[in-house]
């Protein structure tokens, strides 16, 4: 049995330390990519989906409740406006942008859709790019889920931007 002295085994204490944080490190980093991929795989698609298909989306959406009136305008600029989140997710200077707006869309997004059952109590079949035929709980699930997603991935780019340094024309010898 080898004899360590207490140095070596600091020094040894210090290396396991910093590899379990370089592994945790890079864990979270995929963990963010992933989330921003999967956010931009899902407003692109949503956004050309409701492009390609602007008939049947645009006389859908001139015949929901409470937003009929707007519906030639939100015709165009909601597949805009998902085709724009994903390309600023894949900016990386903007993600932080990005991130922000995917959940002020789904939040009005389901305020919409609680709103249309407590004000209207009209029930009509949900439009998605994604599903069939989709329950309206099953389309608030899924923007909690999206919105979620965006909240972790913006918590883990405040988390990254409060270690920068602001002062960076300021040498390391300080005194």
């Amino acid at each position: 049995m080898m004899n360590y002295n207490t140095t070596d085994i600091y020094c040894l204490r210090f290396i396991k330390a910093c590899c379990i944080n370089l592994i945790f490190m890079t864990i979270k980093k995929w963990i963010y990519e992933c989330i921003c991929f999967v956010l931009t795989l899902n407003f692109f698609y949503e956004g050309v989906q409701k492009m390609a298909y602007a008939g049947v989306y645009g006389f859908w959406i001139t015949h929901a409740p409470l937003i009929g009136t707007f519906g030639t305008v939100l015709q165009y600029t909601v597949p805009v406006i998902e085709i724009a989140i994903a390309f600023l997710l894949i900016i990386s200077r903007c993600r932080k942008i990005a991130l922000v707006m995917v959940i002020l869309v789904e939040m009005l997004f389901i305020l919409w859709v609680m709103s249309v059952y407590v004000f209207t109590g009209y029930v009509f079949w949900p439009y998605d790019a994604l599903w069939n035929n989709p329950t309206w709980m099953q389309k608030m699930a899924y923007g909690l889920l999206l919105s979620w997603f965006a909240l972790i991935a913006l918590l883990y780019t405040s988390k990254k931007e409060k270690g920068k340094n602001l002062l960076r024309n300021t040498s390391a010898h300080v005194n």
